[in-house]
């Protein structure tokens, strides 16, 4: 397979030069390339192929140590369903400040990247340097550049609402119009909607070149279905119809109707190491990382599970913990929390219940292969055997990630080798969303066959009688894994005979949504309709620790209520009594307006035509 970041340099180094802020004046500081001309890119077909993808060059999310943030701190951490210790841990109460440096590092980001893709806009645009260049590429140029610059717009719109829109040829004179009131917000959906539309017109639904990760009709149909419904949320209707939901609705079956996108046969092995899988429409995928010792350490996915995701007692350090609320949603045979999370063996259970079934927690919590033990390891936890455990100073739940934490050595002095797909977006998504919109104009029996396809694959239906076929396909990489000395493992070949969480249905399990979440609306006490219930649960089961959780929930105006009875209000003391009491203590109030980021205070200073957002000000 044909990759982008091999030629990425290139690119980054031609089309980096004019890189600049959302501040017209400022420009960033960039490397000097004094050895390609002015018109290099432009010179041939070739050098503008490896010009466009400085587009992509900023869809990397390592920063530093920083390498997991801000984006599933932002798209997590508010659900409360990801948690954190230490400083992070205010990213759950709402409490991050205006001058929070991963907030100022993301917009940052995201604006260079909007520059680079201004840049090969502004060629395309351009007679002159067009001239040595065939019709095709220029076509197609344009088109994944705007497919781009929608997809890093609609990232700072969903996150800040009020957002500068800096064009291909900036006018000073419409700067004061850029990032007024929260009722820009609008305008600037208006701005992506106009980008992604026009780039899907030109796109292809596969990967031009064949090099997956280059912009596609479906990635650009996709993210313009949730700029249409991001538009009706900023109008004020974030649940029902509207001509902005019938645009995403049809956006999102051509997509469907496409038969380019097909949901993996099973949940689990999402997070292998086969990368761009049928259900991936858009993805970052972090290699695995060198065999040479620090070599990389944080530019690819060492630096994720080493320092997030892996769990102390294997060494890691192990700052991302997911909340025992989480862990405790999921029905008797969903299989998507065995793929999810891992527990620690628990000496003292007590005589909590679980919240649906009233099942005691020591019966519905226990799982066959992720109590005590990351299966894909093999490693018992044996040193924290309680509900939560003090990291230091602070009480963090003894849940972990198996979406990140797949494999690895887990100490701070050896390389992890553990790769990490990064899903923007999924055709479960696209799946879900569709049925949202079919609730939304008034096709009920269709949303719920919809919600029921995804959570079919979630009991297994679909790896029925296809146990051996699947797990050969997956088994071979633990394989490998287990017998590679190097990595210092004491394992024999054939340790794995069977893939790490058995295939197979649990259909027998299974309950239809609408009879499902009809009960659980009931027994919880939502203030929901049923299938409102259901696109807060079943998105939190398919989607906690990835990209899109807390900004859907966010834009379907669900979020107030998840909190409200996921995580009721509880005072309960952060002290000793947290290794024996499983739930998350909650003492603020959500506010809806804290969900529009502050403004970075940095660029408020740079840019004074920016408005802080009202809940900051």
């Amino acid at each position: 397979m044909k990759k982008l970041n091999k030629i990425l340099a290139l690119a980054l180094g031609t089309g980096a030069m004019l890189s600049v802020q959302s501040c017209s004046e400022d420009f960033l500081d960039v490397d000097h390339y004094d050895v390609l001309s002015a018109d290099y890119i432009s010179s041939s077909d070739e050098n503008f192929e490896n010009g466009i993808l400085s587009c992509y060059a900023l869809m990397n999310q390592v920063i530093n140590d920083e390498s997991m943030k801000p984006w599933l701190w932002m798209a997590g951490h508010p659900t409360m369903d990801t948690q954190a210790t230490g400083w992070d841990k205010a990213w759950l109460t709402q409490d991050w400040p205006a001058d929070q440096k991963e907030l100022y590092t993301e917009w940052r980001r995201l604006y260079e990247g909007i520059t680079l893709c201004n840049n090969i806009i502004r060629d395309c645009k351009d007679d002159q340097k067009t001239a040595n260049l065939s019709d095709d590429l220029v076509e197609n140029a344009m088109a994944e550049a705007r497919a781009m610059r929608g997809f890093y717009y609609f990232l700072a719109a969903q996150t800040w609402g009020n957002i500068p829109i800096i064009k291909e040829e900036p006018d000073t004179e419409d700067l004061p119009d850029n990032g007024g009131e929260e009722g820009n917000a609008v305008k600037v959906l208006d701005y992506i909607i106009e980008d992604l539309s026009e780039a899907a017109k030109v796109l292809d639904w596969k990967p031009r070149n064949g090099q997956y990760g280059r912009a596609t009709k479906g990635m650009a149909k996709a993210f313009l279905a949730e700029a249409y419904l991001w538009k009706a949320y900023r109008q004020g209707n974030a649940s029902g119809p509207g001509a902005e939901v019938d645009a995403a609705k049809a956006e999102l079956k051509e997509i469907i109707e496409s038969g380019t996108y097909e949901l993996q046969e099973s949940f689990t092995t999402l997070f292998d190491p086969l990368a761009w899988n049928k259900e991936s429409i858009w993805e970052e995928v972090m290699e695995e990382g060198s065999t040479k010792a620090w070599e990389g350490f944080h530019t690819n996915a060492h630096g994720w599970t080493d320092n997030y995701a892996a769990c102390p007692d294997n060494g890691g350090w192990g700052t991302l913990y997911l909340s025992w609320e989480f862990y405790s949603c999921f029905e008797k045979g969903d299989k998507r929390r065995d793929a999810s999370a891992c527990i620690p063996t628990i000496d003292n259970w007590g005589d909590y219940k679980d919240r649906i079934t009233d099942e005691p927690l020591e019966v519905s919590a226990k799982s066959d292969y992720c109590y005590g033990v990351n299966p894909y390891l093999d490693e018992v936890k044996s040193k924290y055997k309680s509900y939560h455990y003090n990291t230091g100073g602070d009480y963090a739940p003894g849940v972990w990630s198996l979406k990140w934490w797949r494999t690895g050595v887990n100490t701070w002095w050896s390389n992890m080798w553990n790769p990490v797909h990064i899903y923007w977006k999924r055709y479960a998504d696209v799946l879900l969303t569709y049925a949202e919109c079919c609730f939304r104009t008034g096709d009920e029996s269709e949303g719920w066959d919809y919600v029921n396809m995804i959570r079919k694959r979630a009991f297994g239906e679909l790896e029925d009688g296809k146990s051996n076929e699947l797990t050969t396909k997956y088994v071979q990489y633990y394989r490998n894994y287990a017998a590679d000395r190097s990595l210092g493992m004491a394992w024999e070949v054939d340790h794995f005979d069977n893939y790490p969480i058995p295939f197979g249905s649990n259909m027998a399990d299974y309950v239809p949504g609408e009879d499902y979440y009809d009960m659980v609306k009931t027994k919880l006490g939502f203030n929901l309709e049923t299938w409102q219930v259901a696109m807060i649960q079943e998105r939190r089961k398919e989607f906690n620790c990835e990209w899109t959780l807390a900004p859907a929930l966010h834009r379907e105006g669900l979020l107030a209520e998840h909190i409200r009875v996921n995580y009721p209000k509880d005072d309960h003391a952060i002290n000793e009594g947290l290794y024996t009491y499983p739930w998350t203590p909650r003492t603020y109030d959500y506010s809806e307006d804290k969900m529009n980021f502050p403004i970075p205070a940095q660029e408020l200073i740079r840019n004074p035509n920016l408005t802080q957002n009202k809940a900051y000000r």
